[in-house]
């Protein structure tokens, strides 16, 4: 498939392309936030990973807290590789900027034009293939006899025109048991959906190799519902959206992601996990008078603590 046509599928799908807490209902967890009177986030302190001093910084956070060194370079390679091709498109040329927009405008038209020319076939590397490929040695999985990867088929094929092999057979196996979709109701109970990831994850062996220590790197996974009709089968929860959680040595969080396909990598630095869900709840959970669940966040295969809606959005 050609990449224009890609493009165009990324369009038409959407994400499959990468308050206060209250009592516990149909439509919202109980869920114990760091402070159950912060703020919304209001800005936020970012960087695109543009400079060697920033790198250095953010490879070191990302080393200490479990990721390999040989993953490390590599991601930085892929960040490099991108950096360098789009050129001047609104990234931060050094260091760390602080914006008091939690959404970056980036050239997107001209981030496509640049890549194509370089990459005509290749459409580049997502959220969900960045993450695993720094987390590959945190997560392990069974050998489940049956899962749907068909929300998959855009990473599949970036995998498949990528010139360089990214995954052996084994791991590129995990990622599908990983991210395949979960089948689950047509309905808005966050929690019972919620439950239905959690068993996935059960029959599917998924096993995090440091869950619960909160100084090791950890996967956060936004999930989204989807209901084309209200058929079983069309019916599914998928990650959307995933990104690398690790601590820094200043007591702060660091979250660091691949936004799509064709916008860049950001590293952003967060005082606690209540500031990071505001951050993704403003970017993800934006939907108004739909049938389905808001997104859901999950740190490994539990309910990130700190979760809680867009208040924006009610």
């Amino acid at each position: 498939m050609k990449k224009r046509n890609f493009v165009i599928v990324l369009l038409a799908i959407g994400f499959l392309g990468c308050q206060n807490p209250k009592p516990k209902t149909s439509e919202n967890l109980d869920v114990v936030s760091e402070s159950t009177e912060q703020p919304f986030l209001k800005s936020m302190e970012y960087s695109n990973l543009v400079d060697k001093a920033t790198q250095e910084e953010v490879g070191e956070a990302l080393i200490e807290a479990g990721i390999s060194r040989q993953r490390v370079d590599a991601f930085f390679e892929n960040v490099n590789t991108f950096n360098q091709t789009v050129g001047e498109v609104g990234l931060v040329k050094e260091g760390f900027a602080t914006s008091d927009d939690l959404i970056i405008k980036y050239d997107e038209a001209s981030i496509q034009t640049k890549w194509d020319e370089k990459n005509p076939e290749f459409i580049g590397y997502n959220c969900r293939i960045t993450s695993f490929d720094m987390f590959r040695d945190l997560v392990s999985t069974g050998n489940p006899k049956e899962i749907n990867s068909s929300n998959l088929f855009l990473d599949k094929d970036a995998l498949d025109t990528n010139a360089k092999k990214v995954f052996s057979q084994e791991e590129n196996e995990r990622f599908l048991c990983l991210f395949s979709r979960v089948l689950t109701g047509y309905h808005k109970d966050v929690a019972q959906h919620l439950e239905k990831v959690k068993q996935a994850f059960k029959e599917r062996g998924v096993h995090f190799l440091h869950k619960g220590d909160k100084s090791k790197a950890s996967l956060i996974s936004i999930f989204f519902h989807s209901a084309i009709t209200d058929e079983p089968d069309d019916v599914f929860l998928f990650v959307g959206h995933v990104g690398v959680l690790v601590p820094m040595k200043d007591g702060k969080l660091l979250f660091v992601e691949k936004l799509a396909f064709q916008e860049p990598y950001q590293a952003i630095k967060f005082n606690n996990r209540t500031e990071l869900n505001d951050y993704l709840m403003n970017r993800y959970d934006v939907e108004k008078g739909q049938p389905t669940a808001k997104p859901f966040i999950m740190e490994n295969d539990e309910l990130m603590q700190g979760y809680r809606p867009n208040p924006n959005n009610e």
